[in-house]
Formats: C-alpha cells, structure tokens, sequence
C-alpha cells in the first residue's frame, strides 16, 4: 500500500493542516503513517505556529497500548500490513511526522530577490534589464522575510530553487544532513517510491504567497530532489501526486496608500479573486500541472449565499483588536492568525479521498494520465438576501453512507466518526464549565468513585491545552471567549455578527455560541428535562458504567461510550445545517 505524504504550503496551507490534523485526532486515520512537510518562508507566521502546536499536542496523546502495538507485528517483529483496517479508530490514533521547511530570507545575502540572483555582479545593466523583463523593481527589492506577498511568479522561481539547493546542500554535508528536516522528508519520498508508492497530496491557496507559489512546482521539486538523491535513477512513475486548490475565500482591509509607498508589495483583498481566476485557467491548461498531478481538487467560497468572512471583524471581536485601528495591513509573522474556515476541513476531507484505498485505488493510480479535476458544490438554503450554504454530513466524507445490507464496515465508519466528533465537543465543552477547563478536575472526580487513570503531566497538559483549541479558551485581553477550531468553522456559516442558525453538524447553536464556555453541553443529548447539573450527573454516572480503567486511550474511549449511550441528537446524520 502507497505511503502517505503530505504538504502544507503558506498560511492557507497551515489551516487546512489544522482540519487534518483534527480528522486524525478524532480518529480518521487509523494506525496509519504520515510524514508531513511544512513549507513556508514565513518562520515566525502564526499560522504556522499553530498547526506546529497542535501536531505537537496530537503526538504527545497518541501514544497506544501494548496489547494494540503487538497486533500490528508479526512474529518477527515486522509489520503485519494485514492489520491495518481502514475503519475509523480511537482518538488520537494516526501516526504524524512532522518536517518543516523554512528557507532562509532573514541574511544580507538572501533578503530579496536582487541580492539572491547577484544582480549587481558582472555586468549590472544588463542584469538588471533582464530582471526587469519578468519582475518590476518593487518585486525585486521588497524583504522576502514575511513570504512572497502574492507574487507567485516570483515565488515559484525561487520556492523551487530553494529546495533543490536545500539538498544538495544536505548530500555534501553530512552534519547538515542531519539536521536538514526537508531532506528527511525527500528521503522518505524516495524510498517510498522504491518500494509500494508514495502518494504526496499539496494543500495550498491560489490566491496568495507561498502557497500558490508552491503548487504548481512542487512535484517537480520533489521529483528533482528524489533524482538528485539516487543520481538520477528514479522514475516518478511509483510517485502519485494531488492537491487540493482554495479559491479566495477571506478578505481583509487594504492596505493604505502611505503602507504601501514604504513597503511597495503588498498582497491587496481587492485582488485575490483575480489571482484565483488566473491561477485556476493556469492549473486547467498547463501541460506540465496535467502530467503530473494524478487529480487536483478545486475549491472556492463566492457568489450569492457565499459571503468570505472579514478577518478583521473576528480579531476585532475576539482577538482585542481596536475598532478603530489603523494598524498597517498584516504582511506576516504573528500578525498573520487568521479564523478557521468549513472549506479547510474539506480540504482535509479531499486529502483523505486521495489518500484511502476507498476512493482512490492504487490499481488506478498509473492508469491516470491528465490531471483528474474534482469539485464541490453545495445547495443554497433560505429567502432573498438571507440564503446559506447547507452543507450535510455525507458532503464532508465524499463517499455517501450505504445502506446496512451493502457494507455493514462503511456504515459504521460513518456512524463512529460522528460519535466522535460529537463526543469531542461534548468532553471539551463539559471540561471548560463544570470542571475550569481542567482535566486532572475531571479525573479526581471519577477517583473519587473509584474509577482511575494513569495520565503523565504531559498527556494532561496536552489534553488541557488540545481542548480549549478545539472548543474555546479564555480571552487574554479581557474577560470574553476566543472561539476554538470547531467554533471558527461554524462561524464560517453565521459570520461573526449575526445571530447564528439553529444547527450545525446536528448540535444546536447554544453548544457552540461563540461567546459559551459550554455550560449548555447538554443540548446536544437526546434527553428532555436536563439542566447543567443533571446533565453533568447523567455524564458521570453513565460514564462510571461504561468505561473502562487505564491509560489516556481508555479515557477517550469511555468519552465515546458515554456520549453514545446517553444518545447525540438524531439530526446529526441528517445535516449540517438548519436555519431558523
């Protein structure tokens, strides 16, 4: 079976990291291996930071049990590939490896396009005529230190250049190599390809900096690399490739007139639909795109009912960003956090389409020989000028749930990862109001009555922090709620201002209120008469029940088997969304 690889280019890129990584926090990728390359030229983007962090939370809680490593072995200690199932799994249960790559804009030597190419070496007029053939003076000189800025042709020239350099740098260099994380990242491309396959699936924007830079030269740069790593001797034929594309799908305020004259290249909102435009015509008609990329999943967020949320309007709301600032545009570094959006998880979801066995069969992969093109649309729901996406359950798996008599493993897929999802909400939610949003609260609870688990501080604070991510936390700048990952993509539907809608993912609003710290958790049980008391003893009480003592896996699983037998409300399998 082909090895998985992926790689999350630009801020863009780090988001739709975010989803994935949640899909396998939440069970989506069983036992299953994959090395992930973090590309970016911003180091300090916060963006990029996060997905770091949450990758970081997701390993530190994804240790199994003995008895669960010793099915994946066979006598000689190997592992048994029989074993692997493609059902959905516990939480926390797919193993990541996490590769960053970061090229170095920060030297006198590197910190723009004119000093990198020695412009001014040799003869400097006519090098510097030639450079103004295919860039203006302003793309030439700007501080590449907060990424591309929406210049891709640019970016594309140099991202490349700057990977291949990368290796051959770590192959004459044996402490370098070491220590190179994009190296280690090729390395397991190439010996992969020698082997069942490496499929590489790209997650990019193709409306911005280095994202849109990356895309369209990524598998060659790979390739190339591979090649650079045996001498030539690699075919790209056992290396599958696919991406998932966004379309603009955010705006953002413009930069001033007086920002602009001192920093000359800016990326301006008023543009990104265009730069999509241009990029999708490039994707559907370049030949080389065609070649190598096995399928390209195209995703956008426009038109009537699709309205792109304004960054500003949720740091302004959540973030304590003044109202009336007259902050310069955000060019990158920690300034760059922006929410999280529902076309994100899709594009995780696109990852594992092209990644399962289900969706995307290895026997098919050669045989593909033009880029396979995939999109998604949705409904509208409503009246006039309040029409909404609505986006059901079976929209986000890709492949509809069957019926009970055609593949009993494919309903339960469905069904498990609901329960999952639900029971995620539920146990972060019940965390954050009733036990402050600490879970060695929550344990000492169950201790009390006899039932313990053996969690280390690391897994404890990993948990602690893994929630309030997922859900909500305390706001830093005052008394208020910064709303987690799942709240910012519900947030996608109902925009920061208006009053939200009934449902989302079948859990009413009042669970996942952007300003509730999940006091009403309970709405999502399919029980009539409860408050916040009774709910949180029904919980405890069910869960003493059914769960099982031991380590953070059995914990997990109790959360689960709690929040089934009590029983999720039934609109769950029905939509995702209900207006008013």
């Amino acid at each position: 079976m082909s090895q998985y690889f992926l790689v999350a280019a630009g801020g863009t890129g780090m988001r739709c990291l975010q989803s994935f990584i949640q899909l396998c926090a939440l069970g989506m990728f069983p036992k299953k291996n994959i090395t992930v390359l973090l590309l970016e030229t911003d180091a300090e983007n916060k963006d990029k930071a996060n997905a770091e962090q949450l990758a970081t939370w997701h390993n530190y809680l994804q240790g199994k049990a003995k008895a669960e490593e010793s099915k994946d072995k066979t006598n000689d200690g190997t592992e048994n590939k029989g074993a692997e199932s493609s059902m959905v799994g516990d939480y926390f249960s797919a193993n990541i490896e996490m590769c960053v790559f970061v090229p170095d804009y920060s030297r006198d030597d590197s910190r723009n396009f004119k000093v990198i190419s020695q412009v001014e070496r040799g003869n400097s007029e006519v090098n510097h005529k030639l450079a103004n053939i295919f860039y203006e003076e302003g793309v030439q000189e700007f501080n590449l230190g907060h990424g591309y800025r929406a210049q891709t042709h640019l970016g594309s020239y140099l991202m490349y250049h700057a990977i291949i350099q990368e290796i051959r740098t770590a192959i004459s260099d044996d402490i370098y190599m070491r220590k190179s994380e994009l190296y280690r990242f090729i390395s397991k491309v190439q010996a992969a390809s020698a082997g069942d396959g490496a499929r590489v699936f790209a997650l990019g924007s193709t409306f911005g900096g280095t994202g849109a830079s990356a895309i369209p030269i990524i598998t060659r740069a790979i390739t190339d690399s591979c090649k650079i790593l045996t001498g030539d001797k690699i075919s790209m034929d056992n290396i599958y490739y696919g991406a998932v594309v966004l379309s603009s799908y955010f705006k953002f305020p413009p930069p001033s007139d007086s920002h602009l004259k001192e920093d000359k290249i800016i990326a301006n909102p008023n543009f990104l639909e265009h730069n999509s435009a241009s990029a999708l015509m490039y994707y559907v008609n370049d030949g080389t795109i065609k070649k190598t990329y096995k399928r390209m999943y195209i995703l956008g967020w426009g038109g009537k009912g699709f309205a792109p949320n304004n960054t500003d309007d949720y740091k302004i709301e959540f973030l304590g960003k003044p109202k009336n600032a007259t902050d310069k545009t955000a060019t990158g570094g920690k300034a760059q956090e922006n929410p999280c959006h529902v076309l994100e998880l899709l594009a995780a979801f696109s990852a594992k389409h092209f990644f399962e066995e289900q969706t995307t069969p290895s026997s098919a992969l050669p045989d593909i020989m033009e880029t396979q093109f995939r999109y998604k649309s949705f409904e509208l729901d409503g009246i006039g000028d309040s029409l909404m996406p609505k986006i059901e359950w079976d929209d986000l798996f890709s492949v509809q749930k069957p019926a009970k008599q055609d593949s009993t493993d494919a309903v339960k897929i469905h069904d498990q990862m609901k329960d999952n999802f639900v029971g995620m909400v539920i146990f972060a939610a019940i965390i954050n109001s009733a036990f402050e949003g600490k879970v060695s609260n929550f344990l000492s609870c169950l201790q009390a009555h006899g039932k313990t688990y053996e969690l280390t501080e690391k897994e404890t604070e990993s948990i602690d922090a893994y929630l309030q991510y997922f859900y909500s936390s305390k706001s830093q700048q005052n008394d208020g709620v910064v709303p987690g990952w799942f709240k910012q993509i519900y947030l996608t539907f109902h925009s920061i201002k208006s009053e939200p809608g009934k449902m989302f993912l079948g859990i009413p609003s009042g669970v996942l209120s952007a300003s509730e710290r999940g006091a009403k958790w309970y709405l999502a049980l399919d029980r009539n008469g409860l408050d916040a008391k009774k709910a949180q003893n029904l919980f405890i009480s069910e869960f003493l029940k059914t769960a099982g003592s031991g380590n953070f896996n059995a914990l997990m699983a109790g959360i689960r088997s709690t929040v089934t037998t009590i029983g999720i409300k039934n609109e769950l399998a029905e939509t995702l969304i209900e207006k008013k």
